[in-house]
């Protein structure tokens, strides 16, 4: 028996969603996602001013159809580049609510559910 090893320099624990981006509120300016995880995410065209280690809680707008999610959850700084005008922060808590709705937006669980309610209907 061989044992095949894949070689990756990423270490994220979490799978980064590029194609459904989330609008992230914080402090009353709205940007929308380069990519999220269940971690965290990362906003481009960031013009904010926070320092790495705060926690802003910050709302969170995910529209599937005509069904819209929102929550609210506080996230950590961990990176900010002003140069590129990037922001990366950590979810810090997750509640089952929140949980519910991002992995039913990466699996596309929610989209499924929506048009098998609109097929019923």
């Amino acid at each position: 028996m061989r044992v095949v090893k894949a070689k990756s320099k990423e270490r994220r624990r979490d799978r980064r969603i590029q194609e459904i981006p989330l609008k992230i509120d914080i402090h009353g300016s709205d940007y929308e996602t380069a990519n999220w995880s269940l971690g965290g995410f990362l906003l481009y065209s960031f013009y904010g001013d926070f320092q790495i280690g705060e926690t802003p809680v910050v709302g969170i707008k995910a529209e599937v159809g005509d069904q819209v999610f929102q929550h609210v959850v506080r996230a950590e700084i961990v990176r900010i580049d002003f140069t590129r005008k990037m922001l990366a922060a950590n979810f810090v808590e997750l509640d089952d609510d929140i949980l519910n709705t991002l992995e039913g937006l990466s699996t596309g669980r929610l989209r499924r559910e929506l048009l098998r309610k609109r097929k019923t209907a």
